[in-house]
């Protein structure tokens, strides 16, 4: 695999298989620190043997970027959801989802070995958790969702870190996540 470059959603689906078999959150983030360490050695030879040029090689960082955040979010979604219930829209009375989106160069699909991940979490609309005793607020619901996120994905372990999460740019309350409904 060194000497390819991926389909458009292989890296995604490799990154998906990898995360299905993590029980924990401790797992996932490990599972994810070991992703990023293969994904990136064939980012990085890749580069050093001229097989990709520089916007391919920022191409491939910002799609490991994405697919990391991605499937971290695929993973801890349902389990927040057991844990605290289903966030549901105050109009729409559906199931919502929060939105991640990429600022800076991550958006920018400029990213490059030593780059942090800008992020900006938003959620649909306001409402309350359904199926626990306890509702919480759709906002309390994503705060704490978006904080497992950060934890994920930016923690230095004993398997390094998958992408550094710069929060402190972004207008925010004590939580270190901002979380905004649109």
């Amino acid at each position: 695999e060194l000497d390819r470059g991926y389909a458009k959603n292989e890296l995604c689906q490799q990154i998906a298989a990898a995360t299905q078999v993590a029980g924990t959150e401790d797992e996932l983030g490990r599972v994810l620190r070991r992703q990023r360490n293969r994904h990136q050695v064939r980012i990085i030879w890749r580069d050093l043997t001229r097989q990709a040029d520089l916007v391919q090689t920022c191409q491939d960082l910002s799609d490991l970027a994405d697919a990391s955040i991605d499937q971290a979010y695929r993973w801890l979604y349902p389990r927040h959801c057991e844990q605290f219930g289903t966030p549901i829209g105050r109009r729409s009375g559906e199931p919502q989802q929060m939105v991640v989106l990429g600022m800076g160069k991550l958006g920018a699909v400029e990213l490059n070995l030593s780059s942090d991940i800008d992020l900006i979490f938003a959620y649909p609309e306001g409402g309350e958790t359904q199926g626990t005793k306890r509702p919480l607020d759709n906002q309390e619901f994503f705060i704490r969702l978006g904080q497992r996120l950060i934890k994920a994905l930016d923690p230095v372990t004993v398997d390094g870190f998958v992408f550094r999460v710069d929060m402190r740019l972004r207008p925010y309350g004590s939580s270190g996540a901002l979380v905004l409904s649109f």
